[in-house]
């Protein structure tokens, strides 16, 4: 569906030599709201004549939409290509096209979507020509109505989407061929799809309703045209037989057309409405029967929700349309972020603003506190330090029990400075210098200096008949300073 501008109703316009007409739905759910259409007398056959006549009866004011081509403007091919690499089929096709038209490349325009695998190696794709010159012509008579088409689709796609949303999908046994006759107001579409609904084979008639309504010669062309269906699809290499047929579209007092198609294929055939299964309103319905003409490709492709995979809209279009988005784009988004760096601008004032009076507020808070955090943290030290002393175990008398405890006879201690749990100094004499090495070892192997992170002997001299005079420094451990 077409992407972009959003509206309350999505429409797709699909474009014959004689027919124009136009689908407006809304997307979710899917509703038919509106339907339309113009058609042409059979001297006539100017495409934007009958569209220019249903946009005067149905304008759509400035909007994009989705544009369909009835199938018999286009030439559809079905092609088994030996390659299941995109690039290659892509190459492939490009050769094939100046085979495939007596047209120069340049006035063509061309696409193709992938129908299935059926042997290994190969490819099934099928293949949609155009004419530049009508698809240019309808696209640029839709700008001069302030319209954009987002895509350029082929009716057929419509009735396999169709197919698929209209609850048939188990309608033929597996191996079997389902056959959809669309009848339209000046031709009918015929697709083969397999018991799944893929799409893989489509035939155009130059006979619609007008024709058969009014001519019993017109009614056995078509009758004819379409018995000689089962043997072009032998020809085209299309496996399979058809099982059944469902006829949909402007069938109204055709019954009796069926009713032969079904004794010469030998296969059920049904009638269908094709918009039944949508549930469209009353004033829809009667729009359906005044103009005689089949909405089947356009409500299956608008109830799919998805553009065609054959997408034929010319590569300058296409390069406009995304220049268009891409500039619509950075519009809106040099619009967003002018918006959000004015706003930012005014937050970023506002902050400088109120963090100003925060700060001033904070300064004056703090002048008056900083004298009583530091008389805190003072007193903080000096009651850390109360608990020190008050600590039995790390106490002096604890420290110079062990002290005397470690002394022995032949080693005097003279003092003993006790500077709190952080440092300890003993000083003394001893009658050998090696002595008080071994008083160190037997401070460390005490309770209140074993686990001290240091304790040696900071000084050592001889001092002659006297022996040694020494000095040894301990630090307490971390657990006995708490």
């Amino acid at each position: 569906m077409p992407a972009g501008k959003r509206s309350d109703s999505l429409a797709v316009l699909e474009v014959a030599p004689r027919a124009a007409k136009v689908m407006l739905a809304s997307a979710s759910p899917f509703q038919i709201q509106r339907v339309n259409a113009s058609t042409l007398a059979e001297q006539a056959d100017d495409p934007v004549t009958a569209l220019r006549t249903l946009l005067a009866a149905q304008p759509l004011g400035t909007r994009e939409v989705g544009l369909l081509f009835g199938r018999e403007a286009f030439s559809l091919r079905t092609l088994e290509l030996p390659s299941s690499v995109p690039k290659e089929i892509a190459s492939m096709l490009e050769l094939q096209l100046g085979k495939l038209t007596p047209y120069p490349r340049a006035e063509i325009l061309s696409a193709w979507t992938v129908v299935g695998s059926f042997r290994e190696g190969y490819t099934t794709v099928l293949l949609a020509i155009a004419r530049k010159t009508l698809i240019q012509g309808v696209l640029q008579f839709l700008k001069t109505k302030g319209l954009t088409a987002q895509w350029v689709g082929v009716s057929t796609e419509g009735l396999e989407a169709w197919r698929a949303r209209s609850q048939l999908a188990a309608v033929v046994p597996e191996g079997q061929l389902l056959a959809v006759i669309d009848i339209d107001f000046a031709s009918t579409d015929c697709v083969i799809l397999s018991h799944t609904g893929q799409l893989l084979f489509t035939h155009s008639i130059t006979l619609g309703y007008e024709q058969l309504a009014n001519s019993e010669q017109a009614k056995l062309r078509w009758v004819g045209e379409l018995v000689r269906l089962p043997r072009i699809l032998l020809h085209e290499d299309v496996k399979g037989q058809i099982g059944r047929g469902l006829v949909t579209g402007v069938s109204a007092g055709l019954e009796p057309l069926v009713e032969q198609l079904t004794t010469q294929w030998g296969v059920a055939m049904e009638l269908v409405d094709a918009l039944k299964p949508f549930a469209p309103s009353g004033a829809v319905e009667k729009s359906v029967q005044a103009h005689r003409v089949s909405y089947t490709a356009l409500a299956g492709l608008m109830a799919s929700g998805k553009p065609p995979r054959i997408d034929l809209i010319p590569e300058e279009a296409r390069m406009s349309q995304t220049l268009r988005v891409r500039s619509t784009h950075l519009a809106r988004l040099a619009g967003s972020l002018t918006a959000i760096l004015v706003l930012a601008a005014v937050l970023y004032l506002e902050r400088i603003v109120i963090l100003s009076g925060y700060l001033k507020e904070l300064s004056d808070r703090l002048a008056s506190v900083e004298q009583t955090s530091q008389e805190v943290v003072r007193r903080r030290g000096q009651m850390q330090q109360i608990r020190d002393w008050l600590d039995p175990a790390a106490g002096p008398l604890e420290l110079l029990q062990a002290v005397a405890v470690a002394a022995g006879s032949d080693l005097t201690v003279t003092q003993v400075s006790y500077n709190g749990p952080g440092e300890v100094k003993i000083r003394g004499t001893a009658q050998a210098v090696q002595l008080p090495y071994a008083f160190v070892d037997r401070l460390k192997a005490g309770g209140s200096f074993a686990s001290a992170p240091s304790c040696y002997v900071a000084n050592n001299k001889t001092t002659g008949s006297r022996g040694a005079e020494f000095e040894i420094v301990c630090g307490r451990s971390a657990g006995e300073s708490s």
